[in-house]
């Protein structure tokens, strides 16, 4: 496990994701760690207002669209221009709260692509980059409390994540010794667009309860990251839960989950994404 809890000078991180929500409170965390950052998401306009509050560091911008195939080695070429990448931190992705019959195909592979694939082929470029490096370098990946169990309503979201949980701590297990870090970021509910864009339930007051700020989680996660922890789940709450869970049976926590959650709303918005 790493004892840096301070990046070097002159480390650079590339956030995807950055445009809002958690993505946009972790490069304002890097700021303000005087870590120069390359943003991505899809708009332009919503990474220039996040680029505006990360004061006192390079900020480079790199319009990208990961839920679409072939996009990664673009991206990782442009986010190298201007020097190598010390950290990266996998945060796009989204997921929607209806029944899996209820939503078209194409929605269900944009999923794929972007909370799984692209994130496999980002953590590629980044792994061969550093794999032979003596410089410290770190790979953080945005799960979800959802990766402990199944969730109905959210079953397609909640398997990806479970996937990044896994494949993220196999990555940190195989690097373990090394100056190459890998931690996964395991948030229960975040105040950000999520909710709204994913058509999210008539929340129980327990979901409520242990909902955290963007802010929170980010704070949280960047330190978990320099201090090379494996998993991370931020909030008391969501710790407990995620440890109490494997008392439960499978089918017994996946119903636990539905209430949880509540219903879902009538209607699903249209994907707009970061």
């Amino acid at each position: 496990m790493s004892t840096q809890t301070t990046p070097q000078p002159g480390t650079r991180a590339l956030v995807t994701g950055a445009s809002s929500g958690i993505g946009a409170a972790m490069a304002r965390e890097l700021a303000a760690l005087g870590v120069d950052l390359v943003l991505t998401a899809r708009r332009r306009d919503a990474l220039d207002e996040v680029a505006a509050t990360c004061t006192g560091v390079k900020v480079e911008i790199v319009i990208a669209d990961l839920g679409k195939p072939d996009t990664v080695p673009a991206l990782w070429r442009a986010a190298n221009t201007s020097g190598p990448i010390d950290i990266l931190i996998n945060n796009a992705g989204f997921g929607y709260f209806r029944r899996f019959d209820e939503v078209d195909w194409a929605r269900d592979a944009e999923l794929i692509q972007l909370n799984m694939t692209s994130l496999v082929a980002l953590s590629r470029c980044f792994v061969d980059a550093h794999k032979n490096s003596s410089k410290p370098s770190h790979l953080m990946n945005i799960a979800s409390t959802g990766a402990y169990q199944a969730v109905p309503n959210m079953a397609l979201y909640a398997a990806s994540k479970a996937f990044v949980r896994n494949f993220s701590e196999a990555l940190h297990d195989e690097h373990r010794g090394t100056p190459l870090s890998v931690t996964c970021i395991c948030p229960g509910g975040t105040e950000t667009a999520f909710h709204a864009a994913s058509g999210g339930g008539d929340y129980s007051w327990i979901a409520n309860a242990s909902t955290k700020s963007a802010g929170f989680v980010a704070h949280a996660a960047i330190r978990g990251m320099l201090r090379g922890q494996r998993t991370l789940v931020p909030g008391l709450f969501n710790k407990l839960s995620c440890f109490g869970v494997r008392f439960l049976t499978r089918r017994f926590a996946s119903r636990v989950a539905t209430q949880v959650l509540g219903k879902p709303r009538l209607a699903l918005p249209a994907r707009k994404g970061n």
